[in-house]
């Protein structure tokens, strides 16, 4: 596996033994872990060498070496000499998510699969796998994405200094440093209920702080002796919080004159402690020390023999501490989007460690490795070149033919609901290079009826029936939403293709398992974003592909009222209209406009008590990488005599409008306008793609990137309909 090093001062990634599973340690393959700059700062200085001759400056190093040329004479000093010229080495990290792979004896609670958070210093390394200790692993909620998942062990080290301070409701808490941990430590503290303000000797840390909705100032503009008497009525800080680094004690000293009487200093960060002691005794102050995650920090009984504290004596340990921080992100009361500045590949490491070094401006917050796919959200940190999930197929995607004996390719339809058979059935049936060899629905009436209606050999209600027949080399995926993930899992282990209707999953943390799967296996895993195979469509990206510049489009979609009660509306089955129809239109936008999305403004309309549920009513404006905008007006209020969709993109002096995918008129560009006789989302062409993939033959079939791209993106669209971050 790849591992990055610190070495003479600087990062490398290299190959290194994966760690072998041992009982009580949890096996993990990793999807990010995190840089926390000053820690990794340190780590870094510490394996540089000091120059030889700074080394004989030092009195203490000469008065040893004087020693040993005494004792062991000139060849053992020569070889001490030879032994400290190698340099110093170090693993580095401490803060990591990711996936279970195996867990070892003694662990029951941890099946393979489950996402997990991992903490601890030679544990949750920088590391394609890690093998860390069950009480440094916490599961992660479902609605917490994994790269925020990797804040765990930053967000533990807040919650505990918070813990420490023994905040309560209305009570004034000053948070001094705005870095990483003090930017988590200032929302903590808001979500227990205090007034809060912030300080920060760097102007934009500080400025990124009032940007989440803080009161917070730098210390050249604003001294805190006169802000924080001013916010509290003279009365001062009931609780002041240390999360800056300094070697001094002068924030320390800061801290104790900000308190009020019988307040509390709690120190998060690395400060001296050279302390006012007279101001100290006459204002009666706590000063307190959190250590690190919480209780069990430190204790090889807890960390390494996995004893765990009995919980009606000690409530919070550095375990539960980390289950905590991940309920307050699902619950959204911490935001981590916004602070998470760059995510890099692990080959990018020291490039990494670059941008968090001294002196760097402006100083990011938020950097994290990524050890797959970088998110199409998250693209702001990939560097130049084209952006990630836009990159079309790769040799990541090598898929395996069908024998090439095979006169026919097999599908294996899961789910004979009316669309697959309205759409997908007609496009099978019409082409030679398909036979349909089994049908798997819910009921057998249904599998029976659909089987005979259609001439299908096998009628099945259990999946395996279908994955055990060697003719079958496909499975479309037409199931409901919430079946999807499971069933395109299995028929890719079992060594099938797979086409799954719309969307992939409903869980965005099912996402990367079901993309390396399909890596791994070497097969086919499309999904049926059909409209981006119509000629309509095609001609649009040949259009635009001529043109320079940015664009800006408007994609109106009257969608028509869906009933709350339908099942696309439970968001256990369906997960709601934007997960399970907005992804086509996403889909289609990165398609034509080929760049990756930044970030995704929505506001959903009010509910008007008219049955209409409010998030199938919103707008939406996506920000793409390379300046294009797009804006998505989705809606369920509007009659259906009007034309479902129009798309109207307007880029380098020319116009293009797409007309419910009857026609696509070209006004001022290179291209002609197209019409067609009548509708074609795609269906076919989709088909046709799929068929030259799985024949070995060039094909433009969506790629594993792409995928990723679309369902990303709809994942943030749902969010910011929602209003969350």
């Amino acid at each position: 596996m790849r591992q990055v090093l610190l070495r003479d001062g600087r990062a490398v990634v290299e190959e290194v033994p994966a760690p072998a599973l041992e009982p009580g340690r949890v096996l993990v393959r990793t999807a990010f872990s995190v840089l926390s700059a000053g820690t990794e700062r340190d780590i870094l200085a510490a394996t540089e060498s000091p120059a030889l001759l700074a080394q004989a400056a030092d009195p203490d190093r000469l008065r040893r070496a004087l020693g040993i040329l005494k004792q062991e004479g000139p060849a053992g000093l020569l070889e001490r000499l030879r032994a400290r010229r190698a340099p110093a080495e170090a693993a580095p990290g401490y803060a990591a998510s990711g996936r279970v792979v195996a867990v070892g004896k003694g662990i029951a609670d941890l099946p393979p699969g489950t996402s997990v958070a991992c903490a601890g210093v030679g544990y949750a390394c920088h590391a394609e796998s890690l093998s860390v200790p069950r009480n440094l692993v916490v599961p992660v909620p479902a609605r917490v994405p994994l790269e925020e998942a990797a804040f765990a062990t930053l967000g533990a080290i807040a919650l505990q200094g918070v813990r420490r301070a023994r905040i309560e409701i209305g009570e004034c808490a000053v948070v001094l440093g705005l870095g990483l941990v003090g930017t988590i430590v200032a929302q903590i503290l808001r979500a227990a209920g205090a007034v809060v303000l912030g300080f920060d000797a760097d102007s934009a840390r500080a400025a990124r702080a009032r940007a989440l909705g803080f009161e917070a100032h730098d210390l050249a503009s604003r001294d805190p002796r006169d802000e924080v008497p001013r916010a509290t009525g003279g009365l001062l800080a009931d609780t002041v919080l240390v999360c800056a680094a300094s070697r001094g004690s002068e924030v320390t000293n800061l801290a104790l004159r900000l308190s009020r009487k019988k307040g509390r200093v709690v120190l998060v960060g690395v400060v001296g402690l050279d302390i006012d002691r007279a101001l100290m005794y006459e204002k009666e102050l706590d000063l307190l020390m959190s250590t690190s995650y919480g209780p069990g920090r430190y204790d090889p009984a807890y960390e390494e023999k996995g004893l765990d504290y009995p919980l009606p004596y000690v409530r919070w340990t550095e375990n539960r501490n980390m289950a905590a921080f991940l309920g307050l992100l699902a619950a959204g009361s911490v935001q981590l989007r916004p602070i998470i500045d760059r995510v890099l590949p692990l080959q990018e490491a020291a490039h990494a460690y670059e941008l968090i070094g001294e002196g760097t401006e402006p100083r990011p917050l938020g950097v994290l490795l990524s050890y797959g796919e970088t998110p199409a959200d998250e693209t702001r940190a990939a560097g130049a070149g084209t952006p990630p999930g836009l990159r079309g197929a790769s040799v990541e995607d090598a898929v395996d033919p069908v024998p090439a004996e095979a006169a026919s390719i097999g599908v294996a339809l899961c789910g004979a609901g009316a669309f697959v058979k309205a759409a997908h059935l007609p496009a099978l049936r019409g082409s030679r290079a398909f036979a349909i060899r089994a049908v798997v629905a819910g009921t057998p009436k249904s599998a029976r009826e659909t089987a005979r209606r259609f001439a299908i050999p096998l009628a099945a209600t259990d999946l395996q029936q279908a994955l055990e027949d060697p003719a079958v080399h496909l499975v479309l995926v037409g199931t409901r939403h919430h079946q999807h993930a499971s069933q395109i899992l299995r028929s890719l282990r079992s060594g099938r293709h797979v086409l799954a209707e719309k969307p992939l999953c409903l869980d965005e943390q099912d996402l990367p398992g079901l993309l390396q799967e399909a890596r791994t296996a070497r097969r086919l895993l499309a999904v049926g974003f059909n409209r981006r195979y119509s000629a309509l469509a095609r001609r649009a990206r040949e259009v635009l592909r001529q043109l320079r510049g940015p664009s800006v489009s408007l994609y109106r979609v009257n969608a028509g009222a869906l009933p709350a009660t339908h099942w696309v509306q439970d968001p256990e089955q369906g997960g709601g209209r934007i997960l399970g129809e907005c992804c086509h239109f996403v889909d289609l936008l990165l398609f034509l406009i080929e760049e990756a999305v930044e970030g995704i403004e929505a506001r959903a309309l009010p509910s008007d008590g008219s049955g209409v549920v409010q998030s199938d009513s919103f707008a939406a404006t996506f920000l793409f990488r390379g300046g294009s905008r797009a804006v998505l007006v989705y809606t369920g209020l509007g009659d259906p005599g009007l034309p479902k969709e129009r798309l109207e993109i307007f880029k380098g002096g020319a116009a293009l409008a797409l007309d419910d995918f009857r026609s696509l008129s070209v006004h001022g560009g290179p291209g002609g306008s197209l019409a067609l006789p009548q509708q074609d989302k795609g269906i076919t062409a989709q088909w046709e793609a799929v068929e030259r993939r799985l024949r070995g033959e060039p094909s433009e079939v969506i790629s594993l990137a792409e995928i990723e791209a679309a369902m990303r993106a709809t994942f943030q669209l749902d969010r910011a309909v929602r209003g969350e971050r």
